[in-house]
Parts: C-alpha cells; sequence; structure tokens
C-alpha cells in the first residue's frame, strides 16, 4: 500500500494520505463511488479540474469503499476534511495504555458503552477514530446507524507520534462537535491533559495532570481517574 503526504488544517499538519491502485479505481467506476469526471494521478483520485486537485472524500463514499472491499473495515485510516489518512502505527506501550483507560472507564460506567479505535461520523467530509470512545446510554443500544459526534460523553486519545496532531486538530473537532469532555494521554510525559466545556468551537477549561493527581470526571459520573492508574509501570521508566 502507497502513501504520499498532504498539509491539512490551519497552521497546516502533515498527514500520509492513502493512495489507491488502478485496479481499486476502476471498482469504483461500476459502484459510481466518484463521479464520471475523477481521474487517478500518481495513486490520488482527482476530479479533473485541471489542476490536479485531489477529490474531496464523503463520508458516504467512505462507507462505501468500505462495503465494497477496497477499504478494510479495520484499516487504521481517518476521513480528514475529505481526505483518506493513516492513523500512525500503534507501539506495545500505546496498546497498553489504552486498553489500560478503555478498562478504567468501563470500570467506572460498565462494558456497554466503550469503544476502542471505532469510527465516530462528525460530517459529511470527517470520520475519525478516537482511541477510545463513551457513548451516552441511548446511542450505545442503537446499532441502527454508525455512532456520531454527538453521541459521545468522552473520547480520549494516547498521544506518541501524533500529539500535535491530537493537540492541534483534533481538540478543534472534538469541541465543536460539543463532546462534553476530551482526554490526551501523553505517553512522552505520562501525564493526561482533560479538556472540558466547549464553547464556541474551543475547551475553555484545559489543565494538564501529572502522574501524582487525579481529578473528578464529570463524564464518568464524578469517578475519581487516577494518571497513575492509566500510565502503570510506564510512569516509573519515565521517572
Amino acid at each position: 500500500m502507497r502513501w504520499d503526504r498532504v498539509a491539512i488544517g490551519e497552521p497546516p499538519l502533515w498527514f500520509e494520505r492513502r493512495q489507491f491502485t488502478s485496479d481499486a479505481f476502476y471498482a469504483m467506476g461500476p459502484l459510481t463511488i466518484v463521479p464520471e469526471c475523477a481521474e487517478l494521478f500518481d495513486g490520488v483520485v482527482t476530479d479533473k479540474t485541471g489542476d490536479g486537485r485531489a477529490h474531496c472524500w464523503t463520508h458516504e463514499q467512505y462507507a462505501a469503499l468500505v462495503e465494497a472491499g477496497i477499504l478494510d473495515q479495520d484499516e487504521r485510516i481517518e476521513l480528514v476534511e475529505g481526505e483518506i489518512v493513516r492513523i500512525p502505527g500503534e507501539d506495545e506501550c500505546h496498546g497498553q495504555v489504552t486498553e489500560r483507560l478503555a478498562g478504567i472507564i468501563r470500570g467506572a460506567v460498565g462494558e456497554d458503552s466503550v469503544r476502542i479505535a471505532r469510527p465516530l461520523w462528525f460530517n459529511r467530509v470527517e470520520q475519525l477514530r478516537p482511541d477510545v470512545i463513551l457513548l451516552r446510554d441511548e446511542a450505545a443500544r442503537d446499532h441502527s446507524r454508525p455512532p456520531a459526534a454527538w453521541d459521545a460523553l468522552l473520547v480520549a486519545e494516547v498521544s506518541g507520534t501524533t500529539l500535535e496532531i491530537d493537540r492541534e486538530l483534533k481538540s478543534l473537532r472534538y469541541a465543536r462537535s460539543a463532546i462534553p469532555e476530551y482526554w490526551i494521554a501523553d505517553l512522552g510525559t505520562c501525564s493526561l491533559t482533560v479538556h472540558l466545556d466547549p464553547v464556541g468551537g474551543n475547551y475553555r477549561n484545559v489543565r494538564t495532570y501529572a502522574a501524582d493527581e487525579a481529578w473528578c470526571s464529570s463524564a464518568l459520573g464524578g469517578y475519581t481517574m487516577s494518571v497513575e492508574r492509566v500510565f502503570g509501570r510506564t510512569v516509573a521508566e519515565v521517572s
């Protein structure tokens, strides 16, 4: 599989954009996933505008690519501003902290509402895949549609190489969607940054908690979250 680099957002952040083979592109035609005027240029689907501009993928087209088997539903990719981009591969530490974080949340609110690395629909051209999602009860029980941003009480990202993207781009997306709580678990410092009170597209209350600190989470019904429990032995390794 091939990737190229693309800048997204303001200020621009660099992502790896997914490219397509000619076979995959031709398979899109009969399924009317892309318009007839679309072309494939060096692995990138374009809209034949004359300037080589990449096609802006919609949520519906993204879902159709998955349904047709052109994209794997478990592929580590996201839809960001109409671009299909790669989520950097996770290492063992990332996986352990993600599982530990999800386990703590499940222990506080129960199993049914917690999702790990599942797609979350934001708008017509964006579908992100937070590391951990806590859904509202009614959304967790609704299997008739994929969950959307407004169904989430809490999202969390475990950040290593993605820290800048999680701090800058994703915090804006989550705030604009009025997700009540957003956590960033920073693997580099073993700290946890909590974003609260989304207003006007930004979180008004942002605080970073060190390894020896804790706080009460409203999304978890007042449950006391210990940062040291999230990172486990990783804390000792950093300190």
